[in-house]
């Protein structure tokens, strides 16, 4: 479960650098530094971070929306108040349309959030492309509900590229681990060790037996004793082992 309840420090930073309505690049670095000081995790403040932007956006919205009179949720247009059919599009504007759209990119935002942690990646996936399909058929003509959809789908890419790239070092590590358990087991059987021992032992005799260099006595003895070394350690071992 995400944490909420930041050291006052770190929230007071916050509110201070969204007083002018938006987290530059440098502010958020600042500020993820600063958590990264108080032991948070960086991640997670990080998405805090997002969801008090939008936050804020959506209030001045709201604010704006109010003072301007609202926006038809079929075709973008302002709607003068006191108002129920858009005079742009002609659509009937009722509170179950504009209560769906909210619904809809509040379903999405809650799953891109929850894309972006890793959690459940197929499930919030498919939940994203099935609102965002919705909001496209019945209020795709609207230019602010269009952005809005290309915003969702670039943020959806990257989750996904995160996801692909953690999965991928994943499967990396495993692999490097598989092989590396491979090796071990290899050289921790010991008849990998009896089996080196009878092949070192004939190539040193066979050098030292080679006719046309007019042979080694002393390779060929040391070659017969490491054979018969490696006989004696393959029957004890065997003993041992049963």
């Amino acid at each position: 479960m995400a944490q909420t309840n930041y050291p006052e420090e770190l929230t007071k930073l916050l509110e201070e650098y969204l007083t002018d309505g938006i987290i530059s690049a440098k502010e958020r670095v600042v500020l993820l530094n600063k958590a990264e000081s108080l032991g948070i995790d960086v991640n997670e403040f990080d998405l805090y971070i997002d969801a008090q932007q939008q936050k804020l956006d959506q209030a001045v919205e709201a604010a704006a929306s109010k003072k301007r009179g609202k926006s038809c949720p079929y075709c973008g247009g302002l709607i003068p108040l006191l108002t129920d059919k858009c005079p742009h599009c002609g659509e009937t504007i009722t509170p179950e349309a504009t209560d769906e759209l909210k619904e809809i990119f509040e379903e999405i935002e809650n799953a891109l959030v929850e894309l972006k942690a890793g959690n459940d990646v197929e499930k919030n996936q498919a939940i994203v492309e099935r609102y965002a399909r919705k909001a496209r058929i019945y209020y795709g003509s609207n230019p602010k509900i269009q952005k809005l959809l290309e915003e969702v789908k670039s943020e959806q890419q990257m989750a996904q590229n995160k996801f692909y790239w953690e999965k991928q070092r994943a499967l990396k590590e495993e692999k490097a681990a598989a092989r590396k358990d491979t090796i071990s087991s290899i050289f921790s059987n010991r008849w990998t060790w009896i089996g080196l021992g009878f092949l070192i032992g004939i190539i040193l005799f066979l050098i030292g037996n080679y006719a046309p260099y007019g042979g080694d006595p002393m390779l060929m003895v040391a070659g017969f004793g490491v054979v018969i070394i490696t006989i004696i350690i393959m029957i004890f071992s065997g003993k041992k082992k049963s």
